[in-house]
């Protein structure tokens, strides 16, 4: 069964305006919301506006696609296993306040003010047409370690992060030797030809056709200077974890198992200030979800938001586990807070939302477990199996998750 397991539930936890299509109906109104300062509506569910600019966008482009380009690009979504990019999924949560303590972190909060300074209409049309999206594709079919020009990791990142993710294969006691590891870089969609192919995985125009979209797709981010020339860090602020298991037919079929880390995560954890552990802590996360895979973990009597933050909050103890452990990456107290703030950072509200990661206290709960856990190990310098460490996290699970807005 392909799966893809994401670092992030949403991007945000506050613009109420960018929201994707294929969200729970309990998640959002498909009709978007107004902004005070615009008398514009945005309508996902019709992929219509009433912002004659970005609609005159819109039409232009879907004048040249097949009559059934939205119901592909649903399809593929549907068929693909892939959780939706974090951007994409941005959304107002729906929260109850009197139970939960839940709210922005200093990640939410820079994120939301990336997103601030991007024309809302620019934003609405890149997600009717799957562009969020495309960066997220672009890596799980064809990014590789062997193409450093296009998938290399941040200069500055690769030597700790390529010795983190080696120590994580030999840490485990599932056979994680296949895995590859890359990055998605920021500018893919500056690239013509690589935005094509997602246009005709997408929406179905091949050859020059696919090619004249792209190169109007780039164009229109080109002229947001919110997009940093098509550079911005929120086309990549996530990581993942993919596995094409059991797959047989195209185009994921033979696909080898992959962790992919966004530049874009890179640089929010810097602009954060726990750039040194910080993306290593990620990285046991995403190395986390690949334990999960081959040992068979992700199954739980459990659905729907509870079963993502289940499968989630125990990634987040693996991987802190690891990264703590004395013959994991042997992180000192210092870096070990800093692991811990990252997992914090990245909880999101979205308590009714299928891709719930788990609240900010949830997943520093979880975290600081997988360390207190490493740390009572430091002097038998035993590993855990994998087993095992999930019958102990599953006992903990509903500590983790208790209503915590008293304590």
């Amino acid at each position: 069964m392909r799966k893809s397991a994401l670092w992030l539930a949403t991007a945000v936890s506050s613009m109420a305006l960018v929201v994707g299509p294929g969200l729970p109906a309990a998640a959002a109104d498909p009709a978007l919301a107004t902004t005070a300062s615009q008398a514009y509506t945005y309508d996902l569910a019709t992929a219509t506006t009433s912002d004659p600019v970005t609609q005159a966008k819109i039409d232009r482009i879907a004048a040249q696609l097949p009559a059934d380009w939205r119901a592909r690009l649903a399809a593929v979504r549907a068929e693909s296993g892939i959780e939706p990019s974090g951007l994409r999924n941005a959304i107002a949560a729906a929260i109850d306040p009197g139970d939960y303590e839940c709210g922005d972190t200093a990640f939410s909060a820079w994120a939301d003010e990336m997103i601030g300074g991007i024309d809302i209409g620019t934003l609405f049309v890149l997600v009717i047409f799957g562009v969020l999206d495309y960066p997220t594709y672009d890596a799980v079919l064809y990014g590789s370690s062997a193409d450093q020009s296009d998938y290399g990791l941040p200069a500055e990142y690769q030597n700790s992060m390529s010795r983190a993710f080696r120590a994580a294969q030999k840490f485990w006691d599932v056979p994680l030797g296949d895995v590859d590891f890359f990055a998605m870089q920021n500018d893919m969609l500056q690239d013509p030809e690589r935005v094509a192919r997602m246009v005709t995985l997408f929406l179905g125009l091949s050859g020059d056709d696919a090619r004249s979209i792209a190169e109007q797709l780039i164009a229109i981010i080109d002229s947001d200077p919110g997009l940093a020339g098509g550079d911005s860090p929120l086309f990549t602020l996530n990581a993942f974890a993919f596995s094409a298991a059991d797959e047989t037919g195209p185009p994921f079929a033979g696909l080898p198992d992959k962790m992919v880390f966004g530049e874009g995560m890179f640089t929010a954890l810097e602009v954060l200030g726990i750039s040194d552990a910080g993306p290593r802590a990620v990285l046991g996360h995403e190395m986390a979800h690949h334990v999960q895979y081959e040992a068979g973990l992700f199954d739980s009597p459990l659905t729907g938001p509870e079963a993502t933050r289940r499968t989630e909050l125990m990634a987040d103890a693996f991987g802190t586990y690891f990264v703590t452990h004395a013959r994991g990456l042997a992180l000192n107290d210092r870096r070990v807070l800093e692991a811990e703030r990252a997992f914090y950072e990245v909880g999101d509200c979205s308590f009714t939302a299928n891709g719930h990661h788990g609240t900010p206290n949830q997943r520093l709960r979880a975290s600081t477990w997988g360390a207190d856990l490493a740390d009572g190990a430091q002097k038998q310098g035993h590993i855990l199996p994998s087993a095992t460490l999930d019958l102990q996290f599953e006992q903990q699970l509903p500590v983790f998750v208790a209503p915590d807005a008293n304590e």
